[in-house]
């Protein structure tokens, strides 16, 4: 009988390669930056002046507010919506009295002035005068 001699040759097996890292996990749909909402306008409705008013009315974009009897000076400050639109607007006073009186009314928009009127009334003393006067327009929101 023969011996057999068996014998290995070769070489230790290769260590495996390092393996790379997991792929990152997909995150939920991508979105976009949030535009910031644009700041609201503001507009200020102003009367000054002398004489007795008896009726303050105004509105923007058709929603028409009326007062009573004010003293002047006189302002309400409205909210514009920021849309990039045109809003209407208006500004009437009724006003009586005795004698002279003067009313400024006048609109300032974003800090800006827009949109004045002057009524007025002379008399002698002790006539009675009565009259309204009104400004209006657009501003864009």
């Amino acid at each position: 009988m023969l011996p057999v001699v068996l014998a290995a040759c070769g070489s230790a097996p290769a260590p495996a390669a390092p393996s790379s890292p997991a792929p990152p996990k997909p995150s939920a749909a991508p979105t976009s930056p949030k535009v910031p909402d644009r700041e609201p306008h503001t507009l200020v409705l102003n009367a000054t002046g002398s004489g007795d008013i008896t009726t303050i009315k105004y509105s923007l974009d058709g929603v028409e507010k009326q007062t009573g009897a004010v003293k002047l000076p006189w302002r309400e400050s409205l909210t514009v919506a920021a849309d990039g639109k045109p809003h209407q607007w208006t500004l009437e006073i009724d006003y009586s009295g005795t004698g002279q009186g003067g009313i400024d009314m006048f609109a300032v928009f974003d800090g800006k002035p827009f949109g004045s009127t002057h009524g007025g009334s002379a008399g002698t003393p002790g006539t009675h005068v009565s009259g309204s006067a009104s400004v209006g327009g657009a501003v864009n929101g």
